[in-house]
């Protein structure tokens, strides 16, 4: 029952089974060895194991990899939708803007000689032709300078091909340095910073956590105890630290049976939660006793 209890409350929490010995941004759990032998009845406890969860959660993710990231805000900060949460280091995103802005600037200066080396070309086989016309020119000066014309204005565009890449790397680098700047993608409270002030980041890591919504409470039913809850009932939950029981009412039973936890992951809605709730706190669900019908009248 430990062991199910445990890997219950992982599934509760959100945590999954791969390690992250990897990856330095993670917070880091520290889990109490587990007492050798197992003791089968350690989790006899009354009710089910559960956890509070936020009702909307939303983890900011490095869009890109950077030496540092300089925090705007706190743990625990509210924040508005939109609102800046973290800046990510940009200054090899700048240098590289100006140097895309500088070649766009020399391929504008290619298109502008391009242009006139080609009204020069023009006018030079304008005058061949007229020249070939009056018998004192010939056909080979005329089709060297057709040439000349053709060759400009495939140089012309060379240069506006060019002159679009240039256009179009600087767009991409200043979508690039937008997103450098971390914002809030709902309105909420700041649950969780993963990496420290000033330190170095690796895209598609998370930065921050913002959750809203208050809490619900997610919990495990055991397989041999399916069947004593249903959606709709009304039960209670002990919270750790909290010495009175709140109500909730269970909204959703899973209709599979987590084949590791053998137990089925249920949720809740409280009812008239306390405001200091906090999420990731544990507890247990308690069912009410069902009352016997009454007997019937002979």
């Amino acid at each position: 029952m430990k062991l199910a209890a445990l890997a219950a409350f992982a599934a509760l929490t959100g945590c999954r089974g791969d390690t992250r010995d990897d990856d330095p941004t993670e917070p880091i759990e520290v889990i109490a060895p587990l007492a050798s032998p197992i003791d089968d009845h350690a989790d006899e406890k009354p009710g089910f194991i559960a956890a509070l969860t936020p009702k909307r959660s939303a983890d900011v993710m490095a869009p890109y990899t950077s030496p540092s990231a300089s925090l705007a805000v706190k743990l625990g900060d509210l924040v508005t939708k939109g609102q800046v949460l973290a800046k990510l280091d940009d200054r090899q995103l700048r240098q590289e803007l100006e140097a895309a802005r500088a070649q766009q600037r020399t391929a504008q200066a290619s298109i502008a000689q391009a242009e006139v080396d080609k009204r020069g070309a023009e006018i030079i086989l304008a005058r061949e032709k007229a020249a070939e016309a009056a018998g004192v020119g010939s056909p080979a000066d005329v089709t060297a300078a057709a040439q000349a014309v053709a060759k400009a204005t495939a140089a012309i565009t060379f240069a506006h091909a060019t002159a679009d890449e240039r256009n179009t790397k600087i767009a991409e680098l200043q979508a690039r340095l937008l997103e450098m700047t971390l914002t809030a993608p709902i309105a909420g409270s700041v649950a969780m910073i993963y990496p420290q002030d000033g330190a170095r980041v690796e895209e598609g890591r998370p930065v921050i956590r913002v959750i809203s919504g208050g809490v619900f409470v997610k919990f495990a039913i055991p397989a041999d105890k399916i069947g004593a809850i249903k959606p709709g009932d009304t039960v209670d939950l002990r919270v750790d630290r909290r010495a009175e029981l709140l109500t909730a009412t269970v909204v959703h039973i899973a209709p599979e049976l987590d084949a590791v936890a053998q137990m089925i992951l249920a949720e809740a809605d409280l009812v008239n939660p306390p405001a200091d709730l906090q999420p990731g706190t544990v507890g247990r669900i308690l069912p009410r006793p069902t009352r016997p019908a009454p007997p019937r009248s002979k």
